[in-house]
Order: C-alpha cells, then sequence, then structure tokens
C-alpha cells in the first residue's frame, strides 16, 4: 500500500506499530506499517524520529517530492547490497553480462512499445481503421528496428552509444505514433521532461517517478547497486540501474494507464494547471491519477501464466539480476506484457 502525503502542515508520527498521519489535529491515515510499501511526501511535511524509525526497520522508503519531482528518498541501512553482489554487478560493466543485460532491458522495452500499440490498433479496426494501420506501421518500424539488436556484440563499454541510439529510434517512433491515439486538446507532440508542457508529458513524468521508486526499492533490497547501471551512462545523482529496469515497465504500468485514461476522457486538460514550471496535476486529479496507478501496480503481469502482480513482478526481475550476475542463472530473462485480444478485462474499448 502507497500513501501519499499532500496536505501541508501533515505530521508523520508512529503510533505502536503503524504509522499515524494527522493534519490540523484530523486524523488522515491509521496504517500497519507491514501493510505499507512506500510513502510519498509532496508537501510542507514533519516526521517524527520514530515513524522514520519504523519504516526503515520494515522496508518502507520515503520519497520526498517538490515542484512534481523526486528531490530525496530515505531508507534502511539493510536495504544496501551485499558486497558479492555488487562487486559482481560493478566487473559486470567490464565484460559480456554488461552487454547481455542492456540488450535485454532495450529489447523487452522495445516489445512493450509495439505491443501497445498493437493492442491500440486492434481495439481501432472497427471504428477508426485508418489510425489502426498507421499504428501497424509504427508497430512494424519498431520490429524493424529491434532486429538490428541482434548485431551488436562486444563490450558495452563500446557499443553503449549504438544501444542507445537504436533505444532512441523506436521511441521516437513510438511516441509519434501515439500523437494518433491521444485526444487534439492534450497537444502532445514529443516526449518533454523538464518542465513537462503538455498533460501526457507531466502524467508520464509523474508516472514514470512513482516506478522508479518501486525500481528502487527492489534492487537494493536485492543486494545491488542502484547507480550503477549498464544501459544508462553513470552520472552523480542518476540511479542508472533503476532506469535501466524500468524500461521492462514503463509501458506495462504507467504509458497504458495514461493513455487510457486521456482516451476515456478520465483525465483532460481541466486536469492541469500552468506554472512557472511548466504543467501540473490538480491535487484531485494527482490523486486520481496515483489511484490508477496503484490499482495497475496490484493487476496482474502475466495473466495467462499466474496471479503475479506487477508489483512483484518488479521485485522478481531485480532478483533475476542479482541471479545472473552471481552466476546462479546462465541468463537474464527481461519482463514484457502480452496484451490479450482487444481490450483488457474492465477496460473501455474506445481507450
Amino acid at each position: 500500500m502507497l500513501i501519499e502525503v499532500n496536505s501541508h502542515g501533515s505530521f508523520i508520527g508512529k503510533k505502536g506499530q503503524c504509522i499515524k498521519i494527522t493534519c490540523a489535529g484530523e486524523k488522515l491515515a491509521e496504517v500497519p506499517v507491514v501493510k505499507l510499501t512506500e510513502i510519498i511526501v509532496s508537501a510542507s511535511t514533519t516526521i517524527s524520529s520514530d515513524a522514520v524509525k519504523l519504516l526503515a526497520e520494515n522496508g518502507v522508503p520515503i520519497l520526498f517530492m517538490g515542484a512534481g519531482k523526486p528531490v530525496a528518498l530515505l531508507h534502511g541501512f539493510f536495504m544496501h547490497g551485499t558486497v558479492l553482489t555488487r562487486r559482481e554487478q560493478i566487473t559486470a560493466y567490464t565484460d559480456q553480462r554488461g552487454t547481455h543485460l542492456a540488450k535485454a532491458f532495450v529489447d523487452a522495452g522495445m516489445t512493450n512499445k509495439h505491443r501497445l500499440l498493437n493492442y491500440f490498433a486492434n481495439s481501432r479496426r472497427r471504428t477508426d481503421p485508418t489510425t489502426a494501420k498507421n499504428l501497424e506501421t509504427a508497430t512494424q518500424e519498431i520490429k524493424n528496428v529491434q532486429e538490428k539488436l541482434s548485431q551488436i556484440n562486444g563490450l558495452i563499454t563500446e557499443n553503449r552509444y549504438e544501444l542507445m541510439g537504436l533505444e532512441a529510434e523506436a521511441t521516437r517512433i513510438y511516441y509519434q505514433a501515439l500523437r494518433l491515439i491521444l485526444p487534439e486538446e492534450i497537444r502532445f507532440q514529443r516526449r518533454e521532461k523538464r518542465p513537462p508542457r503538455d498533460p501526457f508529458n507531466a502524467a508520464l513524468s509523474l508516472g514514470y517517478t512513482i516506478l522508479n521508486s518501486r525500481v528502487l526499492a527492489a534492487v537494493t533490497a536485492c543486494g545491488l547497486e542502484p547507480f550503477a547501471g549498464f544501459l544508462h551512462a553513470d552520472r552523480s545523482g542518476k540511479p542508472s540501474l533503476v532506469l535501466d529496469l524500468s524500461e521492462e515497465f514503463r509501458q506495462p504500468l504507467v504509458d497504458r494507464t495514461a493513455i487510457s485514461m486521456f482516451t476515456q476522457g478520465t483525465l483532460t486538460q481541466k486536469d492541469f494547471q500552468h506554472t512557472g514550471s511548466g504543467l501540473l496535476f490538480t491535487e484531485e486529479a494527482k490523486k486520481k491519477y496515483i489511484q490508477a496507478i496503484l490499482k495497475r501496480l496490484e493487476g496482474e503481469a502475466k495473466p495467462e501464466e499466474n496471479k503475479t502482480s506487477l508489483e512483484n513482478m518488479i521485485f522478481h526481475q531485480a532478483r533475476e539480476i542479482a541471479r545472473y550476475l552471481l552466476g546462479k542463472s546462465p541468463s537474464y530473462t527481461p519482463y514484457t506484457f502480452e496484451w490479450w485480444g482487444t481490450t483488457a478485462a474492465g477496460e473501455n474499448q474506445n481507450e
């Protein structure tokens, strides 16, 4: 369970084995710590040292936000990785394991992109055949780029830029195709991170922040160094491994949720406000969007195989990375989502 504290003047305290949140003397929430997965603080808030200790002891990270962007993440010492796992992780960057992992992340991202586009093409074949055809064309173009991955060999230190170039090309095709799906009033043109200038970019940025925080908790819990990635460049303050693994979950968790909400009219231009730093959610719309992300996070990751949630799959993939680095698995298989039929259960076929 994730809790966002977004009321200014709130207080986060400890009551027994529960976290209690109050504001101006009013109780906003009281939740057993064992049920919590994360706390997001996006307003001026005070937190007691007892609450911090209880959360840390139970592996519940606290993400602090400012102006819609992550500022800091607080988690317990026990989440830092084992020496052996991290040594293998660092060494892998200079051998074939680094290339294997980097290619796996890119391959999964491309697969999820073209599968999501094909999902929306299927749902439009009868109502909008022209758009469906254009989406199918984009799907094939991404597959064509994906085929070039097999030509990349050698060490990641030598071919990372080539790999990133292919990833960028597939991403460009993908976002161009999304313009065919999203309502015109959204005015989405391309991915813009800082600051987001349209509602869809704002939704992606917030969604990716939530995703990255879950991935961060997973990789640290599995003994991995979050700042030592393989695909994304090492840079101070940039959790490159987190960004690497997030590539596998962006479309199933965030993109699909955001696109569906905009195409169904659950989110509109009116749910956002202009600020000096770009476009931000209104408080009510942000709550609605976060709840939709969390619902998707709790949904089935592999409907055709088992009942594992998408959140559990994130931890599973982090464990698989560690197993591969430690030599307990001969290879690493990235996560890809299969969209069955034209619509998923409970979703509007007009999305």
